[in-house]
């Protein structure tokens, strides 16, 4: 325990990324299971109405929740790849190795799972009431979020947080330790069999979906399967992401030329170099472009549809608290999730900084290579989360017997633009401050 908690506080800037990642999907959550705690205790028409809600949340929120908790327990632990085999060099042994490994990811978190549902107790009441205004079933009730939710919401985040780690430990307790000091984040292209199985299936799913779908049934039955495809689409791309991400990044990065700038030719080579955390960034913010994106494009698609059929787009509106509702969650997912991911390894730039300062590189420079970096993440998302928004939508207009689906490129770019500026932030900022460090000192042995 003395070792797992004093390399807690050793690598606090690591883990406190996750804290922050956990303490987000614990207020989603508890919200959640808010929903569901109310509907059950009042029963009837509010049970009726807090279930589809809750279910719909539930599953918007489960596709992001699973994809950033796992990205983001994963690249904790390699980025702390160096350290565990230090351990090994000083007579760890590697099964003792793993366990402090999930035992940490374990420790934080439950901590980040339960913040995060203290947190959502107070902000639940004005939520739902702003939510349900318009619902009269609603006005007034009693709103329930007792002990068991709140120990259901912060048992699944842990075990998901730990499963997402596991396939981590293990490698962290099983590659030898020189192989690690030597080149502690190897930038093959991995793809482990899980990821493979998962793959297949969502692929399958997306398949059997397309399938089903009727397009001659009513347009509200219709909407109900439609709206899960684009998901679908986002988590298949999420699942496949070590294999396709590097690929998306190398293929549109290469249309402008290294020559053409010194910044652009080191941000594009550290993105490409550093696959496991280039994924980890993207990752979320491309589900949450899909997300948003599908949800507008498969409601305008819808609305064209109806007007096609009865001259009336009417009752495919969305209304801003309904979208709230289902994307609020994994929008603060993604967003927090994306930002934390590139704050949690830019302690690995920092040497990479000194070492480029060292070799007579500006401070201008340099911070315009974090810039490009940034842009890099965010475009490749945005390719990735657009091309799953247009793939849903084809396939949902051709059901509809449609020429094209409406497309909502002003969310999209909403979207992608605010997770930009989130991903700037925390790529500028530690890269401004680490640029004032000495850098004799970070070059040091550690």
């Amino acid at each position: 325990m003395r070792l797992v908690l004093s390399d807690l506080a050793a690598h606090a800037r690591v883990w406190l990324g996750v804290l922050a990642v956990t303490i987000a999907t614990g207020i989603v959550g508890a919200i959640a299971a808010g929903l569901i705690e109310t509907g059950i205790v009042h029963g009837g028409r509010v049970q009726e109405g807090l279930s589809s809600t809750s279910a719909a949340v539930i599953m918007f929120t489960a596709v992001t929740a699973l994809i950033v908790l796992s990205s983001t327990a994963n690249l904790t632990v390699a980025l702390q790849q160096r350290s565990y085999a230090l351990w090994q060099l000083a007579g760890i042994r590697p099964a003792l190795v793993a366990l402090v490994v999930l035992t940490q990811l374990g420790i934080v978190g439950t901590l980040g799972a339960l913040v995060g549902c203290l947190v959502a107790l107070p902000i639940f009441p004005p939520l739902f009431v702003w939510a349900f205004r318009e619902w009269p079933d609603m006005h007034g009730i009693s709103l329930h979020l007792g002990t068991i939710s709140v120990l259901v919401v912060v048992t699944t985040i842990t075990v998901v947080v730990l499963l997402g780690g596991l396939r981590g430990a293990r490698r962290a307790s099983r590659i030898p330790p020189i192989e690690a000091l030597r080149d502690p984040e190897p930038p093959q292209i991995k793809i482990g069999w899980l990821r493979i199985v998962l793959t297949l299936l969502l692929l399958g799913g997306i398949v059997a979906l397309a399938l089903t779908l009727d397009g001659n049934a009513s347009i509200s039955a219709f909407s109900g399967q439609a709206v899960l495809l684009t998901p679908l689409i986002a988590a298949a791309l999420a699942a496949a992401g070590p294999l396709v991400f590097p690929l998306v990044l190398r293929a549109w990065t290469s249309l402008l030329p290294a020559e053409a700038s010194a910044s652009w030719f080191l941000a594009r080579n550290s993105a490409r170099y550093r696959l496991s955390q280039s994924s980890a960034a993207i990752s979320p913010l491309m589900v949450a472009i899909a997300l948003a994106g599908g949800l507008y494009t498969t409601g305008a698609t819808l609305a064209a549809a109806q007007a096609a059929r009865t001259g009336s787009s009417e009752g495919f509106d969305l209304a801003p608290e309904g979208v709230v509702i289902l994307l609020g969650g994994p929008l603060l997912l993604s967003a927090v999730a994306a930002a934390a991911i590139v704050f949690m390894s830019g302690h690995a730039r920092e040497r990479e900084l000194a070492l480029i300062q060292a070799a007579g590189s500006t401070h201008e420079a340099i911070t315009l290579t974090a810039i490009w970096e940034a842009v890099i993440y965010a475009a490749t998302a945005a390719i990735l989360g657009t091309a799953a928004t247009v793939i849903g939508g084809l396939i949902i207009a051709a059901k509809l017997s449609l020429p094209a689906p409406v497309v909502s490129f002003t969310t999209l770019g909403l979207i992608a633009g605010g997770g930009l500026v989130l991903i700037l932030a925390a790529t500028v900022a530690p890269t401004m401050a680490a640029l004032r460090h000495e850098i004799p000192r970070t070059l040091a042995v550690e």
